[in-house]
């Protein structure tokens, strides 16, 4: 211990009884000398320079696993981000109401809406909807650049689910009576649309064509290019070219190959040139 510290007390300043008997004790105290091994240690890591620092801070440790699931997780969020935004990316154009012609009450899935009507009558016209053509009334409907249909007067028939730009590149309509008329656009290709009547089943993969369900049977018309025609369970599928027609009967008479009709060589045609516009 250093003088200073043993007697810490400037010397003029003056002192108590207490103090002074302090102080000699103090005084009395033997110097404790620092240990050999002590100084020798300090002295080596001084010169080596391997004194230590002061040890770094400390920081949080995550549990593996518990990383892992953050990055699951951030993974799983962005792979079902990506899946939405592909599965809208890939819908078909929406159906848009190209054209009515008469006035009348048409139904949409038991719907009554006034052809007058308009922009109401085409909000209610949704994939799978059921609709319901009154006399005198035509519409037509198209999803640009996929498919165009004619529901002529009297129909009773669904819409269909225009096909995926990608995938679920197919469609199903029923009619369950009355005529549709179809043509399809150039992003059509490399799709499958098929139709179902009380008789027939009808696939079709890019063509100009009519379904007309009768009192006593199914009668496809097809313009251009060709489908394929059989029963509605899919048995005896054969090919109608274009320019012909086939006739299923509702009481099993056998098939009807024929030329396509007059009413349908005229029709199907104007159909065509209406919409070539929005199916380019």
């Amino acid at each position: 211990m250093s003088d200073r510290a043993r007697d810490p007390l400037p010397p003029d300043e003056p002192l108590t009884a207490d103090m002074e008997r302090a102080r000699e004790t103090l005084r009395a105290l033997p110097a404790a000398a620092p240990r050999a091994a002590f100084r020798s240690r300090l002295r080596q890591e001084f010169v080596t320079g391997a004194i230590e620092s002061a040890p770094p801070p400390r920081t949080l440790s995550i549990p593996w696993y518990r990383t892992s699931m953050a990055r699951w997780g951030a993974t799983a969020v962005a792979a079902a981000a990506a899946l939405v935004v592909v599965s809208v990316m890939n819908q078909a154009p929406a159906w848009k109401l190209s054209d009515v012609r008469g006035e009348g009450i048409v139904v949409v899935d038991g719907v009554p809406i006034p052809t007058q009507h308009v922009e109401e009558l085409e909000q209610h016209l949704k994939p799978g909807v059921f609709v319901q053509v009154p006399d005198g009334v035509e519409l037509e409907i198209a999803s640009a650049g996929e498919l165009a249909i004619e529901y002529t007067a009297g129909t009773e028939a669904s819409l269909p689910q225009a096909p995926g730009r990608w995938f679920q590149r197919h469609a199903l309509a029923e009619v369950r009576v009355g005529e549709l008329r179809f043509t399809t656009g150039s992003a059509f290709h490399g799709a499958r649309l098929a139709i179902e009547t009380h008789e027939a089943r009808v696939e079709a993969t890019g063509t100009t064509f009519a379904v007309i369900c009768e009192p006593t049977g199914t009668c496809v018309c097809v313009y251009e290019g060709r489908v394929r025609v059989g029963t509605r369970g899919g048995v005896g599928m054969a090919m109608v070219e274009a320019g012909r027609r086939r006739y299923l009967f509702t009481d099993g008479r056998p098939d009807e190959n024929a030329e396509m009709r007059d009413t349908e060589h005229a029709e199907l045609p104007r159909f065509k040139a209406r919409m070539s516009g929005m199916m380019k």
